[in-house]
């Protein structure tokens, strides 16, 4: 027996992979602008099995699918609930999914501590650029 009335969530789940892929390849710009700001310096020339060569992919893939996770877990939590409930839960969810890898990544990848400059960057020692604010960790 069919429901009428009822979709499965493909669409929601497209768009939620799509989206954070997309916001992953934001994610990347972001720290990558952070360190050419700072002029963080690289030990040595990239090879295949180092990991900032695979730094962009493995950026947009990880945060479509922790989005797509977060998406479907709390999909999967309110299913039973009304239809705005079902729809503004999981893009909540969502969004502070991003974010949190955002904040994450960039305090990560994007202000690396310890590592030496090339001449003198418009950053201090701890390599957080000029124009983060200060009330985001770093």
């Amino acid at each position: 027996m069919e429901r009428i009335g009822r979709r499965p969530p493909w669409a929601g789940g497209c768009l939620s992979l799509v989206g954070g892929g997309v916001a992953g390849y934001g994610i990347h710009r972001l720290s990558l602008a952070a360190r050419r700001e700072c002029r963080v310096a690289q030990e040595h020339r990239l090879s295949v099995l180092d990991w900032w060569m695979w730094e962009a992919p493995l950026t947009v893939l990880a945060t479509a699918f922790c989005g797509l996770f977060g998406w479907a877990l709390a999909a999967a939590v309110v299913h039973r609930a009304g239809p705005m409930v079902r729809r503004v839960v999981p893009a909540v969810v969502f969004v502070g999914v991003l974010v949190a890898l955002a904040l994450v990544h960039f305090s990560w990848l994007g202000t690396p501590y310890a590592l030496g400059t090339i001449s003198d960057g418009a950053c201090a020692d701890d390599n957080v650029p000029p124009w983060w604010p200060g009330w985001l960790p770093a």
